[in-house]
């Protein structure tokens, strides 16, 4: 079923523009504009409004109409490295585009009139510009026409962006399987002093025509940032960042917000915020004829987001008036069983350190691990990162929980790498003796180069091993990891170990090993419990095949943010996997 059938099958309103099915409504943040866009056959999709994307299957699941599908069984890839995404899809490289098509495109343009005249007059690119980044005219097979822009490295065609021309509704669209790279990419090599990041490869091209060629072009998005460029962007002093001002709301900038989510994963020590005016881009300006002393105003007054953990009293007043203005709900981070996001209204917000407790055996690794899945799933980058198991083992029980399975055989390895293919799970690992330093340092690559939102570590006991000052060592190492928390805007779940304490006692803030500082110091204290099973030993009584009862209780002890609560889930030990109790008889 092609995408365009499945959306008639379901009755969504919708239009076609330019080769794409235009939804009125997005299915994921309600907007009523046409603002989702998706391929007729394939089903790519993208909302300008809330920024969500995915494809056919992403909408299907969202809609409960997901089907598994029945493929081949092929090997499993073993993850390489310190940090690495799992479930990596290795069965599809990237393909480079066909040149003589982008070279036949740019000669077309050179030669209509109606085409060029877009570029060079309503968009002010001199014609110089259009012929050195050879920026080409494509018409589809429906008369669409489109500009197209070839992105280059190192001489090589990598990528081709194609943007509708008007009288079509604005809508882009790039070669399926091709490699993202910044536009102008280059240029970065010989200017490791500055560099200005450009919205779009039009706002690059203007600010190359102007003069300025230390400039690049983010390709996918104000809302993205390729991992492979944090790579590429790693020894640059000082990176301008020149996104849009649109605002669309009242509490809604995406140029902004992307700008930010750039500085956050590049470094806020190197990076400046350059705010255009109200509603404008870079383009706008100089083809308004006002853009060389507007810029040059708004480059000289650009300056660093704010520091993590410090605002303003103006800063602030204006955010209490907006979060004051908003509907009551959660807005973070959630874990993924109802019971336990009621307690916690507010999910897990950026800057929260979440400490994880129990007694060995109980289920603390899965509980963590179940929450960073889920977040994975729904396309929220998460890492675990894991002092005890390796990543197999790992992998393994993620496998596991996701089937449902005890037993893990080729159709279970297939349906999780078809499931899990492109979605954001990373796993973490030591491949010698680890420090603190070098365990934050590790952490703190991870959130910027993978732009994660939500990290879990597992355990802070096993990092901490002192003889002689475990615990000034344990208050050091949970204070460094609040302020990662704090400085990288990402909630972080951290486990730790009890001290020991009676046997089928439920723990306390109190029990928590070697430092009360755990429980001061962290924004969500849980703690799981699950009363011992034990026979009596009698004669012909049947004895008991698991040490605990499944039936689990997560209490949320209270915070600086919520009255805390309890609530009970069941843990499948066989599959490592916990879930809520929706009938009497999972009650003891």
């Amino acid at each position: 079923m092609t995408a365009l059938e499945y959306i008639r099958q379901k009755g969504l309103e919708h239009r076609i523009e330019s080769g794409q099915a235009v939804l009125k409504t997005c299915p994921f943040c309600g907007d009523p504009k046409y603002h989702f866009y998706m391929d007729q056959g394939e089903g790519a999709f993208f909302c300008h409004k809330c920024q969500e994307r995915g494809n056919l299957a992403t909408l299907k699941k969202h809609y409960g109409d997901y089907q598994e599908r029945k493929t081949m069984n092929r090997p499993f890839t073993k993850p390489q490295g310190s940090v690495k995404q799992a479930f990596e899809d290795k069965d599809a490289p990237f393909i480079t585009p066909d040149e003589k098509k982008a070279t036949e495109a740019h000669e077309r343009l050179l030669r209509e009139k109606d085409g060029l005249h877009y570029i060079t007059e309503t968009r002010g690119i001199s014609i110089e510009t259009v012929k050195a980044f050879k920026i080409g005219l494509q018409i589809d097979k429906d008369g669409g026409r489109w500009l197209t822009i070839p992105h280059y490295e190192k001489g090589k065609l990598i990528n081709i962006k194609s943007r509708s021309l008007p009288p079509a509704k604005k809508t882009f669209r790039r070669v399926k399987d091709c490699r993202s790279i910044l536009f102008n990419g280059d240029a970065i090599e010989a200017h490791k002093d500055e560099i200005y990041i450009a919205e779009g490869e039009i706002d690059a091209l203007t600010l190359i025509d102007q003069g300025i060629k230390n400039v690049v072009g983010i390709t996918t998005g104000a809302g993205s940032f390729d991992p492979s460029w944090i790579d590429q962007l790693q020894d640059v002093k000082k990176i301008l960042l020149c996104y849009d001002n649109d605002k669309k709301t009242d509490s809604t900038n995406p140029g902004q917000a992307g700008a930010r989510e750039a500085a956050r994963r590049l470094g806020y020590d190197r990076c400046f915020n350059v705010v255009l005016p109200d509603g404008q881009d870079i383009n706008d300006l100089f083809k308004n004829g006002i853009g060389h002393n507007e810029f040059n105003q708004a480059v000289n007054e650009a300056r660093q987001f704010d520091v993590a953990g410090i605002m303003t009293f103006a800063d602030g007043l204006k955010k209490y008036r907006e979060e004051a203005q908003r509907p009551d709900q959660a807005t973070g981070i959630r874990t993924g069983w109802a019971d336990v996001d009621r307690i916690i209204k507010t999910g897990f917000m950026p800057g929260e350190l979440i400490v994880l407790g129990a007694p060995p055996k109980i289920g603390k690794s899965t509980f963590a691990l179940q929450i960073i899945t889920h977040n994975a799933l729904q396309d929220n980058p998460a890492l675990f990162f894991c002092l005890e198991m390796r990543p197999m083992k790992i992998i393994q029980k993620v496998m596991q929980c996701h089937n449902k399975s005890e037993g893990i055989g080729f159709a279970e390895m297939e349906r999780a790498r078809i499931d899990f293919k492109g979605k954001p799970l990373y796993l973490g690992y030591c491949h010698q003796k680890p420090t603190l330093d070098g365990i934050i340092e590790t952490l703190k690559a991870a959130i910027r180069r993978y732009g994660l939102k939500l990290l879990c570590f597992d355990h802070l006991h096993f990092l901490c091993r002192s003889i002689h000052n475990q615990v000034q060592e344990i208050g050091l190492a949970v204070q460094s990891f609040k302020f990662l928390a704090e400085e990288l805007e990402i909630p972080i779940i951290l486990i730790a170990q009890p001290r020991k304490i009676q046997a089928d006692s439920i723990m306390t803030a109190m029990d928590l090993k070697d430092s009360s500082s755990i429980f001061s110091d962290c924004d969500h204290l849980i703690i799981l419990h699950r009363p011992r099973k034990a026979s009596n030993g009698k004669e012909g009584e049947t004895l008991q095949t698991e040490a605990y009862d499944p039936v689990t209780m997560v209490r949320i002890e209270a915070s600086r943010y919520n009255a805390g609560g309890e609530c009970l889930l069941y843990f499948h030990g066989e599959y490592s996997r916990f879930d809520v109790i929706t009938s009497s008889k999972a009650l003891p």
